[in-house]
């Protein structure tokens, strides 16, 4: 295989192959494909230690992209879990939220339920992924739930201008099944972007 090659067109550096070993030889460009985007922040929202509500359903948080927004958001991961501290924080200093962009949870302070619900609208045929939490029948010392993690790795869920994600509880077998006794806590990680 011939050495590589570099060329300026137009300001863009491409790059190749030489089909034999002269400086002389035609060589073969070659491209590695990519989605440019500039990324504008990388950040994390997570809950405060958000009481059950004794209800059937309850929406734990929500992250929305408002109408007009000039950036695209790409969540990276949802976590649902137990004990985690209230945080909404860049992962890298120098960046900061687009105002569009807003997350949203169902505790007013860490430990205590807020006086209304979230209300969020979820349209249906909508659901992206659940996971069942284990049925506690008698125990002391027992875990609720183990970390449910969802969307880790690559970015499966892109929100443009008007969309949004919501994680919510559903379809308790009995509202004592989830009593404010209980606390759930949720995680998302995202990104926002824009194209050059």
């Amino acid at each position: 295989m011939g050495d590589i090659a570099t060329t300026a067109i137009s300001g863009v550096e491409a790059r190749g192959y030489r089909r034999g070993t002269l400086s002389t030889d035609d060589w073969d460009q070659y491209v590695v494909p990519v989605r440019d985007r500039i990324s504008s922040f990388y950040g994390r929202a997570c809950t405060f230690k958000t009481p059950g509500r004794a209800a059937t359903t309850q929406k734990l948080a929500a992250l929305h992209n408002a109408t007009g927004s000039s950036v695209t958001v790409c969540v990276n991961r949802i976590t649902v879990d137990l004990l985690t501290t209230v945080a909404k924080v860049p992962l890298d200093t120098s960046q900061s939220s687009n105002a569009s962009v807003t997350a949203w949870g169902d505790a007013s302070g860490d430990g205590t339920g807020s006086g209304t619900t979230l209300t969020v609208t979820v349209p249906g045929s909508s659901m992206l992924a659940q996971v069942y939490a284990p049925r506690f029948i008698t125990g002391a010392g027992y875990e609720p739930v183990d970390t449910a993690a969802f969307f880790y790795g690559e970015p499966d869920i892109t929100l443009r201008a008007l969309e949004g994600v919501v994680v919510f509880l559903d379809a308790a077998v009995v509202t004592t099944g989830n009593p404010a006794t209980d606390f759930w806590t949720c995680s998302i990680d995202w990104e926002e972007y824009t194209r050059p």
